[in-house]
């Protein structure tokens, strides 16, 4: 038994989700004027001092709840083709020595998230419940499943917002959400594609979902996630378009979302593996140019044109 395998154990593959605690900062005080009154939160190093550790937080907890699904589904788990090869179906580690981990992880996290603040607490705490009805019962529900899942996506998010003291936006809850059925739906998608016939053994939930309705239904949740992100640049950036051209992000974003869409139904790991996703050139180009556009238009934009300006009068006779 290797330190490795109870790393592995721990999926840490999957802790980009817990990323989500930062993303309330981005969008938190943005200043709409040049030079800057103050300097914005998402550019100031000590906002994230907490963010961090309520990311840290997170990743204990979330790993606890997935040596508990492990442990629950490990016969399951056993004769699934790829999930034979985690740590406890494959023997690597021992059942009792993982709930000791899980416990400690679970206890540490908690006490962490304690000691930032209580509102993040409660929002850890509401995380718990959500898996732990998520792994008894809801996984087996259709559509409840993701929508659960999507909940799970919105406590993250708006946890950074407690952690920042301030108060979460809309998008925070509707974008994320949505975007969290993409990647449920489409993982749902891309598991039907890889186990085929044996689906539903592996997952009772299969008897119910079939191509058509997790087409429709990724289709679905990329187009509200697609509209409820213009919509807020809109709202809220639209009316200072020459200061903050936000809306000049929202290309690239449904560029990004076709992408993954597409892999989804070319039968990539992507689909069930979110986390390879900018192993795919097509998404990591586009989310760099996404991050580029995102905060340029947010924060650089008359800064950057005044530099330009000054540079054409220089160059000019």
């Amino acid at each position: 038994m290797a330190a490795k395998d109870y790393l592995k154990l721990m999926r840490p593959a999957q802790w980009y989700k817990n990323a989500l605690v930062f993303l309330a900062i981005i969008f938190y005080q943005v200043p709409d004027v040049w030079p800057w009154p103050v300097l914005p939160p998402a550019l100031d190093w000590t906002k994230y001092i907490p963010l961090i550790w309520g990311f840290i937080a997170f990743c204990a907890v979330s790993s606890a709840t997935y040596i508990i699904n492990d442990i629950q589904d490990l016969e399951a788990d056993a004769v699934h083709p790829e999930k034979k090869n985690r740590p406890l179906p494959s023997g690597t580690v021992s059942r009792s020595t993982s709930l000791v981990l899980a416990f400690g992880l679970l206890i540490s996290g908690l006490a962490l998230a304690l000691y930032l603040y209580w509102m993040f607490f409660v929002a850890v705490i509401l995380y718990i419940i959500n898996s732990q009805l998520y792994n008894a019962f809801l996984r087996k529900r259709v559509v409840v499943d993701v929508v659960t899942i999507g909940v799970g996506f919105v406590i993250r998010a708006i946890s950074g917002a407690f952690l920042l003291r301030a108060p979460f936006t809309s998008w925070l809850v509707i974008g994320v959400f949505f975007f969290a059925l993409v990647l449920g739906f489409g993982k749902r998608k891309n598991e039907l594609q890889y186990l085929g016939e044996d689906a539903a053994i592996h997952k009772p939930v299969f008897n119910k979902y079939n191509d058509n309705i997790l087409d429709n239904a990724i289709t679905m949740s990329a187009t509200w996630f697609v509209f409820f992100y213009t919509m807020y640049c809109y709202n809220v950036f639209g009316d200072n378009m020459a200061a903050q051209p936000v809306m000049l992000s929202v290309p690239v974003m449904a560029g990004l979302i076709l992408r993954y869409i597409y892999l989804i139904h070319s039968g990539s790991p992507v689909g069930r593996k979110p986390h390879l996703a900018f192993k795919d050139k097509g998404i990591l180009i586009g989310g760099i140019i996404f991050v580029i556009s995102l905060v340029w238009t947010l924060f650089f934009w008359e800064m950057g044109s005044e530099f330009l300006e000054s540079i054409f009068i220089l160059l000019l006779p």
